[in-house]
């Protein structure tokens, strides 16, 4: 059974109506990118603004009201899996997204809480852009159909300012009144979603606040006896063959790395139960 991942976000500001566009990137769990000699390569994944978000054709919404919809669509889901499965509110809560089939920030399902589900909408309200300010990073919207054949569309064309947005969607909604039976999007170019994260790195990275490394002469790791946890993954865990390795999971002190190990345990994950905490007396930055 597949499920949707979302792997970023970059919300949309529109001043003149005061809605939001809320762009995810984001794809199917069971669809591949081709890879080198024709073998399947990472996840495909593009960005869009339909996949999660289009009542009634609507791309754009008041971020109050899109608050409110999710929420209401928080409770239908509750009282239906509550009818069929006699699931707990409270487990639908922690594993929303076991039973909404959907995976955040490349967890799995069952990590996925509404918490960080609903965090995805308020986070990308917070952080929105103007078409104005994407296009300055040199990200631009852009309009288009899907479904077979689409009949006389318009052309595509890079959106860089507000004016040319609702411009832009008068003319796809007269297409779409002409065809009814044809859908459109909005997405972003470049077309390479790399790309697009590659630009929008760059004001992320000016607000971002810079850390002071700390120093000191030993670390903490995760261990089995003779190899150290890397990290976990949707399939179970990675691990380096020695203890010392640059790419082993790094912890500052005892507290942390037996913090870490707690959490593993309490989540069930694959044989959380082996790992120990050990100090490795080797320099470390933090």
């Amino acid at each position: 059974m597949s499920y949707d991942i979302i792997y970023n976000k970059q919300f949309v500001r529109l001043r003149k109506t005061g809605e939001v566009i809320p762009m995810l990137l984001s794809g199917p769990s069971n669809c591949f990118e081709i890879g080198q000699g024709g073998r399947n390569g990472r996840r495909s994944r593009d960005w869009t603004s339909m996949r999660y978000y289009n009542r009634r054709g609507k791309l754009s919404e008041k971020p109050d009201i899109l608050v409110k919809n999710l929420e209401a669509d928080l409770r239908k889901l509750i009282r239906r899996h509550h009818k069929e499965d006699k699931a707990k509110p409270s487990d639908i809560l922690k594993r929303f997204g076991w039973y909404a089939s959907l995976a955040v920030n490349g967890g799995s399902c069952s990590d996925t809480s509404w918490g960080q589900w609903s965090g995805v909408f308020v986070n990308g309200i917070k952080s929105a852009m103007t078409v104005e300010e994407l296009d300055k990073l040199g990200v631009n919207l852009r309009f288009t159909a899907y479904g077979n054949e689409p009949d006389n569309k318009p052309a595509q064309v890079a959106v860089r300012t507000e004016r040319e947005y609702f411009s832009e969607l008068s003319k796809w909604r007269d297409w779409q009144l002409a065809h009814p039976d044809k859908m459109f999007s909005v997405s972003f170019l470049p077309m390479d979603t790399d790309s697009v994260l590659r630009h929008l790195m760059v004001v992320r990275r000016k607000h971002s606040i810079p850390r002071e490394k700390v120093q000191q002469n030993h670390y903490f790791i995760l261990t089995d006896g003779s190899s150290a946890l890397v990290r976990y993954t949707s399939r179970g865990y990675r691990y380096s063959h020695s203890e010392t390795s640059y790419s082993a999971k790094h912890f500052k002190s005892e507290k942390d790395a037996e913090t870490y190990r707690l959490q593993l345990v309490a989540k069930g994950r694959h044989k959380a139960d082996i790992w120990q905490v050990k100090r490795i007396d080797q320099p470390a930055s933090f």
